[in-house]
């Protein structure tokens, strides 16, 4: 059992009933947008009866504060190494003067000393994979402000997955598990992948006829969905130029629905170029994207880089087949094209994959149903349960690490 230098913990007289050992969760945020966000959430709402929680984050979940002790962090919002290195110094002070039994980081977010770092995105695999650290499409003054940002993120990693300060290693999927045992040997992985919510993200012909009646478009038009941020990096431009591609084929109307917050400005701009500017609809964050799956044909994320993406899983728990790249995580949700088509990263390639499902319904419910099948075997109970075993056998561990 781990105690901080700084201070030594002195527990109650015992009651007969066992204390739950303390750990503290370290994140940037902690609530239901996002996939690492929501990870965190599920966490503390399923694992406080088992562990007490310090969540050491500069956002966490109104509904989630009575469950934990909060140590807000209180940062810049802009530009993201600022906000980056602000949270690293502060919530690392705040890390040294708590006193916990264990200390889990949500990737390498303070230069302290960690038991377990879950890792949502590693940037060497993502750097080893793409060749830069920096998508392609971006302003020069975005890119630099990128490069440098997840350039300070890559040598955070390099400090922190490190044998003498990390204990353990959970991975959200196989890919991401193999670039951690390939970049950062001699770190036990564990796999720990997110879960869905397969009774909140499933199909739903009422909310397809309401959504699409409130947006004016008929049951016969083929609607694809993109739900992301990042849109450089997911291959928003892509898609929008796909769907221009297989507009030239199809003899029916086909629709592209962005959810997510991104330069609009900018992406509409594409649309225009593409011609097809009335046929791409941007409806920003939502807190009800579940009716966006129901409402729609097909997914499509043509993304640079994924460790698990927790849409597309949403997406094919909603029973839309899902057209994405071949990227950690969604290669094994799609398998041998059973739940979807992998393409490469091009417009051509997408485009062709959305006129072939637009053309076959059939095609489109045996790729659906698989989908949802393959989704299901993802639950957050086995997600929490993987990390809950995690804290057991590190808690046993002779080794004690400190903040």
């Amino acid at each position: 059992m781990r105690l901080t230098p700084e201070r030594t913990a002195t527990r109650p007289a015992s009651t007969g009933v066992p204390e739950r050992p303390t750990v503290a969760l370290v994140a940037h945020d902690v609530h239901e947008q996002g996939g690492m966000e929501r990870a965190c959430a599920e966490l503390v709402r399923r694992g406080s009866a088992s562990y007490r929680f310090v969540v050491i984050s500069t956002d966490l979940a109104a509904e989630l504060r009575d469950l934990v002790v909060w140590e807000r962090i209180v940062v810049p919002q802009r530009p993201f190494a600022l906000k980056f290195l602000t949270f690293a110094v502060r919530a690392g002070l705040t890390l040294r003067r708590s006193s916990v039994d264990l200390v889990h980081t949500v990737g390498a977010i303070v230069p302290n000393r960690v038991d377990l770092a879950i890792v949502h995105f590693c940037h060497s695999g993502f750097r080893q994979k793409t060749g830069s650290l920096v998508p392609p499409g971006r302003t020069p003054l975005r890119r630099g402000n990128t490069a440098f940002a997840r350039s300070l993120a890559l040598m955070a990693e390099r400090w922190s997955y490190r044998p003498a300060r990390l204990q353990a290693f959970a991975a959200v999927s196989i890919g991401v598990a193999r670039e951690l045992q390939h970049d950062y040997p001699g770190i036990p992985v564990r796999l720990a992948p997110n879960g869905i919510d397969v009774d909140r993200f499933r199909p739903d012909r009422k909310v397809r006829r309401e959504l699409r009646g409130e947006q004016g478009v008929a049951l016969t038009d083929l609607v694809a969905l993109f739900v992301g941020g990042d849109w450089d990096h997911k291959g928003l431009a892509i898609a929008i130029d796909g769907i221009a591609r297989a507009s030239a084929t199809v003899r029916w109307p086909l629709k592209l629905w962005v959810v997510g917050r991104g330069d609009e400005r900018r992406f509409r701009a594409i649309a225009e170029r593409c011609g097809i500017a009335d046929r791409v609809r941007f409806f920003g964050l939502r807190c009800d994207p579940e009716r966006f799956y129901q409402a729609a044909d097909v997914f499509v994320l043509p993304t640079l880089y994924e460790t698990f993406s927790l849409v597309a899983f949403e997406a094919a728990a909603s029973g839309l087949p899902v057209i994405a790249s071949s990227v950690s995580g969604i290669d094994e949700l799609i398998g041998q094209n059973e739940a979807g088509i992998v393409v490469k990263r091009t417009p051509e390639s997408v485009g062709e994959a959305i006129a072939t499902l637009a053309v076959d319904a059939n095609l489109r419910a045996r790729m659906g149903v698989a989908g949802r099948r393959r989704a299901s075997e993802y639950t957050w109970e086995e997600s929490v349960a993987a990390i809950l075993a995690a804290y057991s056998d590190l808690l046993d561990s002779p080794r004690a690490v400190t903040a």
